[in-house]
């Protein structure tokens, strides 16, 4: 009988078995993208149209245009210094350390303290 770990197969077989996990494990984490780019796609559709009908509102109960939301959407780009479309989150101290925060982050990284919010955005 020929001894099939003499020539490989054995290591083949477990190659292949890897290969296999590994891809079944890859799989797995692009449906999990999936799924979290379209919960973000639902959620960017749900705040889009909060937005269009608060700028609706506002212009029902208020003299307001289109030029004077463009104008000032122009204004709150150009606060962080670039013309890019976005809004900038800034970078603070954490009151109860003081070492630099995250934007990205509610709470500090190195004493866990929660992140004051200067403004109703800070929230988000």
């Amino acid at each position: 009988m020929i001894n099939p770990i003499l020539f490989g197969a054995d290591s083949s077989w477990s190659t292949a078995r890897q290969a296999s996990r590994d891809a079944i494990s890859a799989s797995s984490e692009a449906q999990r993208a999936q799924r979290d780019v379209q919960s973000i796609e639902d959620r960017l559709e749900r705040l889009s149209l909060v937005c269009m009908a608060m700028w609706s509102l506002i212009q029902d109960k208020t003299n307001l245009t289109e030029e004077d939301l463009l104008e000032r959407v122009k204004m709150i780009d150009l606060m962080d210094g670039t013309a890019d479309g976005k809004a900038a989150r800034s970078v603070s101290k954490c009151q109860a350390c003081g070492r630099t925060m995250s934007p990205r982050h509610r709470k500090c990284l190195y004493c866990g303290a929660q992140r004051l919010a200067s403004s109703a955005f800070d929230t988000i």
